[in-house]
């Protein structure tokens, strides 16, 4: 499998250390991250309306405790070093420090991953059993991924005042309206069985929508806005490099739900039974030939395990495992490309792009 660099470079390949290394050393201090997370949504629910109802407290706790802090905050992660890099040096403060903490333990509080699981019939995530099968939730987990939801603007709202709090919430509500249609198309797509409409244009759309801007252009934009340098042009350029790094994104996640028991999603891999349009999908229905054609069209979408170790069998008589390593080395360099022409003041700037890519391809 491919593996890209992992260390943070300028462009003539000489070393260079980052400006975030205040934020790194705390990310690096063992469990600081999930300590603060659950910290500040104390704090956030505290004088809430959740607040006189103690059962809710708990809940959001216990939620909390098992959605977010069982696995790597990368969003979180991503949004603090990148406030640190472009925010100016005399302006950090532990204030602002703590202002940034905050945003990044909101977005945090991915409520959208319970829809995601029910939706998809998931049964585990990050090892452990799906919320919405424990016992004591079962239904309770559509209300539960709304309290989730309403949890972050409890948390900004206690935290920010004014035109801020506006801006942080406007982005927010943006992400969730792109992850609601992206959940909506990814849905569409595979309870039609009309494998004519798994094309690169529909899938691009999905990832564009389900993965890009919450995953990738989201912790950029919030820390855009902390660091008061956000305007339509900085936008524009998040939005079009952004959509390189999360097509990679994507397509490493494709590729591992289907030849990992778990994908790095930390969600078991079902993208075959479920129908997905995936990378892998679109790709074997485009380099098939009839025969393959009818096999992915009468296999796809089956929960019968010969079904499914049929389809893997197709994929590896495709070489689509070659054809994956050649494509995220093309996107590689063409993301390259892009961050070379950027000049040096841009905003967001070339060296957070890089360190974007690093993060998500898994070196922090």
């Amino acid at each position: 499998m491919v593996k890209f660099r992992n260390d943070w470079t300028d462009f003539d390949g000489s070393f260079t250390r980052s400006r975030a290394s205040k934020a790194e050393s705390m990310l690096q201090n063992g469990d600081y991250f999930n300590n603060t997370l659950s910290k500040i949504v104390a704090d956030g629910l505290n004088g809430s309306e959740f607040s006189k109802t103690p059962s809710l407290i708990n809940r959001i706790s216990k939620m909390t405790e098992y959605y977010t802090t069982e696995r790597v905050p990368l969003q979180g992660h991503m949004t603090l070093i990148a406030y640190e890099m472009l925010e100016k040096s005399e302006n950090i403060t532990d204030k602002s420090l703590y202002q940034a903490e905050t945003v990044a333990c909101a977005m945090e509080l991915s409520y959208f991953l319970i829809m995601d699981d029910i939706e998809d019939g998931a049964t585990s995530r990050h090892g452990k059993t799906c919320w919405h099968l424990l016992p004591d939730v079962k239904t309770l987990a559509l209300n539960d991924s709304s309290i989730f939801r309403s949890t972050i603007h409890e948390i900004l709202k206690k935290s920010f005042k004014g035109p801020l709090y506006i801006k942080l919430v406007d982005i927010f509500n943006d992400a969730f309206i792109h992850v609601a249609i992206g959940q909506h198309l990814d849905a569409i797509l595979s309870r039609s069985k009309d494998y004519s409409l798994f094309t690169q244009e529909n899938y691009d759309t999905v990832v564009k929508y389900k993965c890009t801007y919450y995953t990738m252009k989201l912790p950029l934009m919030l820390a855009m806005i902390l660091a008061d340098r956000a305007d339509d042009a900085s936008y524009e350029l998040a939005e079009n490099l952004c959509r390189d790094v999360g097509a990679l994104f994507q397509m490493k996640n494709d590729f591992m739900d289907c030849f990992d028991l778990e994908s790095e999603s930390g969600k078991s891999g079902t993208d075959i039974q479920e129908g997905k349009c995936t990378w892998l999908a679109v790709k074997s229905l485009e380099r098939g030939n009839p025969q393959q054609r009818k096999t992915f069209t009468t296999c796809y979408g089956s929960w019968n395990p010969e079904d499914v170790e049929t389809i893997k069998s197709l994929y590896k008589d495709l070489d689509l495992k070659s054809l994956y390593e050649e494509q995220q080395i093309i996107r590689y360099k063409m993301f390259m490309q892009k961050v070379q022409e950027l000049p040096s003041n841009a905003t967001p700037t070339p060296q957070l792009f890089l360190k974007l890519l690093q993060m998500a391809q898994g070196g922090q």
